[in-house]
């Protein structure tokens, strides 16, 4: 069966999914399993794999989108500070501001950031489904208002719309679009110092790291690799970010910085050392 084939059954059943919890009788149940679909971690752990196991370049530009739409996410609530519905009323945890809604904002951006990549009906499907479950989901439990999942929405399509046409339009030379990049990346850890929130931090950081990929974007190639090796090299990228980004969470600003802008080098780079290896081996 075709992959188009795949994502298409994919939306299918999880456009019927809320029929399955109702009639199951576990309706709130449901819904805070299918309110995940939105969760930031997870996404940034999609464009890993999509990074190895899809295209590098379709990789890092997906995370740039979600690192757009994240730090705009932090920034807006923190700016507008608008409350969430009464907790007593809340059918799952939540925490921080409710205007947008960091759920859908990060699946937003990311269905619609691989949506415009690829030019792909059965995404844009997925993802119009995948989105409006995850809309949905934050209304119906309750941690939001329709209009916090609207601003999510609109924000998400600005960050991705965005990233898109400014990797397309703007052409430069690796360094240069490595230094704009960087300089990007530590904009935005600059707004810690604004708005007083270590996200800016960890996003910057993440940023400048990847900062590395237009500089060594053309050492990369992962068609030659087996479907095993890419794995692997996917596998050990996901541990290494995991164990950083945990590892950061107990630090001051700066440990915190490198230790994501460490993430995003090494995200990019690890391939180098596959390629290195075969060299060597070859010879």
């Amino acid at each position: 069966m075709k992959t188009k084939h795949i994502l298409i059954i994919i939306a299918v059943l999880l456009a019927v999914s809320p029929l399955l919890g109702l009639l199951l009788g576990k309706w709130v149940d449901y819904w805070r399993i299918a309110t995940n679909l939105g969760d930031e971690p997870a996404y940034i752990a999609l464009t890993i794999l999509l990074f190895y196991l899809v295209d590098p370049h379709l990789g890092v530009n997906v995370l740039i989108a979600l690192s757009t739409g994240a730090w705009l996410d932090v920034f807006m609530k923190n700016l507008f500070k608008l409350p969430r519905p009464p907790s007593e009323l809340w059918l799952a945890p939540a925490e921080g501001y409710g205007f947008p809604s960091g759920h859908a904002t990060t699946s937003t951006t990311f269905w619609t950031s691989l949506s415009l990549e690829t030019r792909r009906r059965e995404v844009y499907l997925l993802g119009a489904v995948t989105v409006a479950i995850v809309c949905l989901s934050r209304i119906i439990l309750n941690v939001h208002y329709p209009v916090d999942v609207a601003g999510g929405v609109v924000l998400g399509l600005f960050s991705s719309f965005s990233v898109y046409y400014a990797t397309r339009k703007i052409t430069l030379k690796p360094w240069l679009a490595s230094l704009a990049l960087a300089l990007y990346g530590v904009a935005v850890s600059v707004l810690t110092f604004v708005q007083g929130d270590l996200n800016f931090v960890r996003l910057g950081g993440l940023l400048v790291g990847l900062a590395v990929y237009p500089l060594i974007r053309e050492k990369i190639n992962l068609r030659k690799e087996s479907f095993l090796t890419k794995t692997i090299l996917a596998l050990v990228a996901l541990v290494l970010a995991f164990g950083f980004t945990q590892v950061a969470k107990s630090q001051a600003p700066l440990p915190q910085f490198i230790l994501y802008l460490a993430t995003g080098s090494i995200t990019v780079s690890l391939p180098l050392l596959r390629s290195k290896s075969g060299r060597k081996t070859t010879g």
